[in-house]
């Protein structure tokens, strides 16, 4: 492929500067995946992208076992192949030649489905059902008292926040602020001298309905946290949990009040099934799915089939 020597001694630098031009409206994050998978393909290959000449995109598959004999995990190789896709495209590699590439990636990007659908099945099937999860905890939630220690209260809260309403992300209430005012973004709208409460992020806004979470932030509120944030790691504290707090205290939590470590992501997959089980319409679906930060209904869909 003639026309692909002028790019031969391009570095991961040029190419950079040859994306970010080509694609001067794609957001900052976009520009640093695609660097950082050319970056990829020097550690692999142990050499400079200007020293290999672009030999790693004349065979698909041997770059494909290249990456697969690396320590990257499966999502990070099909992001790196797929960026390799992106570089064929902005060097004019002639389509028979994307295709080969295109025809792999197709493949192993089935393969990855079905082993997500395949472990999502297992985990299912020791995942406690959701409902029974808020059982348990608002039992917890009633036996608050003054001898509830504030790391008690603390991981109570966490798990709640998880369990007692929508499980959204954990990078949604990193940082996440307590405010009487509604205005901004990532907060906990306290409607002055009443009991309503409200979870504003950036794309969403969720009323929290539950009796036994508005009594337990009522009482996290006024009388253990002192911040203007809404989850702090120690009394005396004045910054914010970061996601690593969060993620250790919700495996703390759950440990301890269900008799086993759930992550975000195990919460996140029974909460689906729960839902499913309730059998909601297209429209409810797709507003979940929103919630939940999908683009579209698949990912809940799936937990039917289960």
């Amino acid at each position: 492929m003639e026309h692909l020597k002028k790019f031969f001694l391009y570095s991961v630098d040029d190419f950079d500067d040859f994306h970010r031009k080509s694609f001067t409206n794609a957001s900052e994050a976009t520009h640093k995946c695609f660097r950082q998978s050319l970056s990829r393909i020097e550690k692999i290959y142990d050499k400079k992208l200007e020293h290999m000449h672009l030999k790693f995109i004349d065979s698909p598959e041997d770059l494909m076992k290249k990456l697969e004999t690396s320590d990257y995990t499966r999502n990070t190789i099909i992001n790196t192949f797929t960026h390799v896709l992106k570089l064929l495209k902005l060097t004019d590699t002639p389509l028979h030649h994307y295709n080969k590439f295109l025809k792999v990636l197709n493949y192993h990007a089935v393969q990855r489905q079905n082993n997500i659908d395949e472990e999502l099945k297992e985990k299912m099937s020791f995942l406690p059902p959701f409902d029974k999860l808020r059982e348990l905890l608002k039992e917890n939630i009633n036996k608050i008292d003054e001898d509830t220690s504030f790391f008690e209260m603390k991981h109570l809260l966490v798990l709640s926040l998880f369990v007692l309403t929508v499980p959204l992300k954990i990078s949604e209430y990193a940082n996440m602020k307590i405010s009487f005012i509604d205005e901004g973004t990532k907060y906990l709208y306290i409607v002055p001298e009443t009991e309503e409460m409200t979870l504003v992020f950036k794309d969403n806004r969720i009323k929290i309905t539950d009796k036994s979470l508005i009594k337990l932030l009522q009482e996290w509120i006024n009388g253990y946290n002192n911040s203007n944030f809404l989850l702090i790691g120690n009394e005396e504290s004045k910054k914010a949990m970061n996601n690593k707090d969060i993620r250790n205290s919700l495996s703390t939590a759950s440990k301890d009040i269900f008799g086993i470590s759930l992550s975000n992501s195990d919460l996140r997959h029974s909460y689906m099934k729960y839902l499913m089980d309730l059998d909601p319409d297209i429209n409810q679906k797709i507003q979940l799915s929103k919630i939940l930060g999908y683009k579209n209904t698949d990912r809940i869909d799936l937990h039917k089939i289960i």
